[in-house]
């Protein structure tokens, strides 16, 4: 059963247990909230009388007790416990409010909390599996880079899923600090990498010519037009004369 009513905001307190542990920037959505009001009642579960705790809707209420509503729209629900859970994952994945590791551990808690495979927990929250799998993948990566993955704001949620991908943990911390320097994308990450993992890194370029392409491969990361000189007029010493 559940009724709408028009809610006293200092009787509704945030869930401690919510997925989504960081509300973002809240300056649009609040300057949204002062021209038109909330449009999308939050949805909250009662606790006790004339107390109330929010199931869904945690940025809007943030937002609306910045702009100073007193009161503030609430689908007031019962709500079981894990259908609380579910229906704050789900509602955090349709509007997109979720991050990638914030996504991967409500995913693990559902499943461990509630006794879910893998394909069960899809048929939930309507993905497929291997969408379920590959986003679980994310909690491999290192612990001690978690937090700055979890708040950078270059990293993609793409970029991370390849560096998932990874099996070894150091060149999972390598990719990761690429990544959170935004000198790593999704196409070069795809690209076939060497498995010797104490190679040093690399640089190439192409020269463009008439009837023919030159490459060059340099053993550093990075090169200059006085490398690329030296490097061509290294190879043409080299040459063996055609009689």
């Amino acid at each position: 059963v559940a009724r709408l009513a028009m809610l006293p905001i200092d009787q509704v307190e945030p869930d401690p247990d919510q997925p989504r542990k960081d509300v973002g920037d809240i300056e649009d959505l609040k300057a949204s909230i002062l021209e038109h009001g909330i449009i999308q009642p939050c949805i909250v579960s009662v606790v006790a009388e004339d107390r109330y705790r929010l199931i869904a809707g945690e940025r809007r209420y943030t937002a609306a007790k910045a702009a100073g509503l007193k009161t503030i729209p609430c689908v007031v629900r019962t709500v079981e416990e894990h259908r609380k859970l579910e229906i704050q994952i789900i509602e955090n994945i349709h509007r997109k409010e979720l991050n990638p590791v914030e996504e991967a551990h409500a995913y693990q808690r559902l499943i461990v909390e509630f006794s879910l495979s893998q394909r069960q927990l899809a048929a939930r929250l309507g993905k497929s599996p291997a969408s379920i799998n590959e986003t679980l993948r994310i909690l491999t990566l290192p612990e001690d880079m978690m937090e700055s993955v979890r708040t950078s704001e270059r990293l993609t949620r793409s970029v991370l899923l390849e560096i998932a991908k990874e099996e070894d943990p150091d060149t999972q911390r390598q990719l990761l600090t690429q990544a959170l320097h935004g000198q790593l994308t999704v196409k070069t990450l795809r690209q076939p990498r060497s498995t010797d993992h104490d190679s040093p890194p690399s640089s190439s370029t192409s020269i463009k010519l008439p009837d023919a392409t030159i490459t060059i491969r340099f053993h550093s990361a990075e090169h200059s037009q006085d490398s690329i000189r030296d490097a061509l007029t290294d190879a043409l010493a080299s040459l063996t004369p055609t009689p």
